[in-house]
């Protein structure tokens, strides 16, 4: 049982990283491609994606880490 924990710890942190720093990309390339939306905004939005992901994968690793008793 530990073991299939860990596997979708796993998944669920790479799937975290993938749509977080996926969008916070896309935000970026948009904004450097466009015009529509200045480059410190889109900076600003990008930085909070990536803040939400850290904090969800810590949240994640909290959640599902392995109790240790000594």
């Amino acid at each position: 049982m530990d073991r299939l924990i860990e596997i979708i710890r796993r998944l669920l942190l790479a799937v975290i990283w993938f749509f977080g720093g996926g969008f916070a990309l896309v935000i970026m390339t948009l904004s450097i491609n466009e015009d529509s939306l200045p480059f410190f905004v889109a900076l600003l939005i990008a930085f909070g994606f990536l803040t939400v992901s850290y904090i969800c994968h810590t949240l994640l690793n909290w959640i599902l880490s392995k109790k240790e008793h000594s």
